[in-house]
């Protein structure tokens, strides 16, 4: 809940980069995935207090004050990356012992709104020429 609620996308949205003209749609999808990582960090808060327990969604990591003054471009690569990584914790999350079904059913839903989320991006960063296009037989 803290890495969605937290997460890069987020924090971009209120350090927001430079974004030339022709980036434009970049920077919205960028917007759609912070929407959607507020939200599923508000069902995930809701569906944790129901059971009773405490949550604090604390503040952005430090580390994303060096995201401050840069462009779209280079920050949608991190944000790629930062929506892998909260994918596989939220996989992580759904195997956890004694998981509630319905959290764990939640978490199996944003895992799979997370990899859509990234294959949007990427494919809108290699549109963009911003990332390679990757190809099966890569080294």
């Amino acid at each position: 809940m803290r890495r969605l609620g937290r997460s890069l996308a987020v924090y971009a949205m209120q350090a927001r980069p430079w974004v030339p003209y022709r980036r434009e749609e970049l920077w919205e999808l960028l917007e759609e995935i912070a929407s959607q990582h507020r939200e599923w960090a508000e069902l995930l808060a809701e569906q944790i207090t129901a059971g009773g327990r405490m949550i604090e969604l604390g503040p952005f990591p430090s580390t994303y004050t060096r995201f401050h003054d840069v462009s779209v471009d280079f920050l949608a690569i991190r944000i790629l990356d930062d929506l892998r990584e909260i994918r596989s914790l939220a996989e992580q999350a759904e195997h956890l012992t004694g998981i509630d079904p319905e959290l764990a059913a939640l978490l199996t839903r944003i895992r799979s709104g997370l990899s859509d989320q990234a294959t949007s991006l990427e494919k809108a960063l290699i549109q963009a020429k911003i990332l390679a296009a990757q190809t099966s037989d890569s080294a």
